[in-house]
């Protein structure tokens, strides 16, 4: 039985000038796979996961994520992921509900379903007592886990996360990888994560 792909790069090339990011990067995700990208800092994963959420376009070779060609049908794409950047960017002058909301809106989701999906997703990361606080109050692990609530409002069919857990400490990145696991095993989610943590990828 063959597996459907929700990822597939051929020959994907990014260059800056003189520089190469990324080389002549191949490779398939099959749909509802947790895959690991690993790489030391300076590598170009952060360049290969803004090529594939749309933000910037390959110099050569061709990407499909989802449903389309990144480089073709962007705006297709973006309503099929969710992303969760390396910077933190989370409204701190907002409430952890009222930054959820926002991006629930900014996806047209109806008032009803939106209000369901958050306090879903802040129940499932723990943030339910903490959802009307302001987010500059947060810690770094629970800002962390509120990105990952943000960026799953809109019900994408594939998350993609750049090294979410670096700079936490080790409670937190353990509450980072239990909420993925849920996910995995509610929502068979394809998960694509970079990392430079060996034993993450593992």
């Amino acid at each position: 039985m063959q597996e459907n792909k929700a990822i597939e790069v051929i020959g994907l090339t990014k260059k800056f000038g003189s520089l190469t990011a990324v080389d002549n990067v191949s490779f398939d995700v099959s749909e509802g796979e947790f895959f690991g990208f690993l790489g030391p800092n300076g590598a170009g994963k952060t360049t290969l996961i803004r090529i594939l959420t749309t933000l910037l376009k390959p110099t050569s070779g061709s990407a499909v994520v989802a449903c389309c060609d990144v480089a073709r049908y962007p705006e297709r794409v973006r309503r099929e992921i969710g992303v969760v950047p390396q910077a933190m960017t989370s409204d701190l002058d907002l409430t952890g509900y009222e930054n959820m909301d926002i991006y629930g809106r900014f996806y047209g989701m109806p008032s009803k379903e939106r209000k369901e999906r958050i306090r879903y997703l802040l129940e499932l990361v723990g943030l339910t007592q903490r959802a009307n606080d302001l987010v500059a109050a947060y810690s770094g692990g629970m800002r962390r886990r509120l990105e990952l609530a943000r960026g799953l409002v809109h019900r994408p069919k594939m998350l993609f996360l750049d090294e979410p857990t670096i700079g936490l400490d080790p409670q937190s990145r353990q509450n980072i990888w239990g909420f993925l696991k849920k996910l995995m095993e509610g929502d068979g989610m394809t998960i694509f994560l970079t990392t430079h943590y060996m034993e993450e990828a593992e």
